[in-house]
């Protein structure tokens, strides 16, 4: 691993298929996999698949959850670790939805009730107790652990897709065609226009977005946007981390007919320079705090650093 203190961490059991990889500042990281008949047609094996959570922390990697269905979507807050786990309608057409939380970073996980959503990609953790989830032409949000659901307004279509669900100070953002910021839970929004046809992360004042076709990482200064020195050309940002002056950028391979080729762009010096590490791991990676990191490679090795 061309990056320095990057590991193999171990190799999921042959047949795994990885859904979501999500990591935490606090030193660990979960992996979203699924299992399924080899043979069969195709709504037989859906029926059949079941769902696995690992934990990945200090060099080892244990299984602490299984279920039936699949992981449709992960995130870490602090040692609070949430998933969202699907199954197949019993009409056969369309998913249900149903919330996980762990408390104690990962170790132990409960359920906590049904997801009513038409669609979901994305969950995002505040707390064990205030969760949003978006998906296809819809935005929620739980402030009771997921005892009830509330469905969110906000002008345009959802699409998580090209939308991102960030925290940021105070509140939750969505991110798409600039920044869209609610204090208050989803009730009131402000809009932050950055100068990008599209935003992609956001982490304090720093930004990770496309602008003119390139990948940029911009430092908000009031309402106005310093972009830094160019990316390579043919990167599409996925995930930006800044943490005690340490800049971390996470991008894929803008020709998806080559694959994800992830690359790990790193600046120590507020983004007047960057170094760039190849990672050889499939499209599920995740970064976390100035150095901790998650992925899987397309064989189900898991490389990172955690704990």
């Amino acid at each position: 691993m061309p990056e320095k203190d990057w590991e193999r961490l171990g190799e999921l059991s042959e047949g795994l298929k990885v859904g979501a990889v999500a990591a935490s500042r606090e030193g660990f990281g979960l992996i979203g996999a699924l299992s399924e008949p080899p043979a069969g047609a195709l709504l037989e094996k859906m029926k059949a698949r079941r769902a696995q959570v690992y934990r990945a922390a200090a060099g080892s990697v244990t299984k602490v959850w299984e279920g039936p269905g699949w992981i449709q979507a992960l995130d870490c807050n602090g040692a609070v670790g949430v998933a969202i786990g699907a199954s197949l309608k019993p009409s056969g057409s369309g998913s249900d939805y149903h919330l996980l939380v762990s408390t104690d970073g990962g170790r132990e996980w409960q359920p906590r009730g049904p997801v009513g959503a038409p669609s979901l990609g994305q969950v995002l953790a505040v707390n064990d107790q205030e969760v949003w989830v978006l998906g296809a032409w819809f935005l929620g949000r739980t402030a009771d652990g997921g005892a009830t659901w509330m469905e969110l307004e906000l002008e345009g279509e959802r699409n998580p897709h090209t939308e991102r669900l960030r925290r940021v100070e105070g509140g939750v953002a969505l991110l798409g065609q600039g920044l869209s910021v609610s204090r208050d839970g989803g009730a009131t929004w402000s809009q932050v226009d950055v100068g990008a046809s599209r935003v992609v992360d956001v982490d304090g004042a720093f930004v990770a977005a496309v602008v003119q076709g390139q990948a940029r990482v911009g430092e908000r200064q009031g309402t106005e946007v310093r972009w830094l020195e160019p990316l390579p050309a043919g990167r599409e940002p996925l995930r930006l981390v800044a943490s005690d002056g340490v800049l971390r950028l996470l991008t894929r391979g803008a020709d998806p007919s080559k694959g994800p080729e992830p690359v790990l762009h790193v600046s120590e010096d507020g983004g007047r320079s960057w170094s760039h590490h190849s990672l050889p791991l499939g499209p599920h990676v995740d970064l976390a705090g100035r150095e901790w990191g998650l992925g899987v490679d397309i064989r189900g090795g898991m490389y990172g650093r955690m704990g």
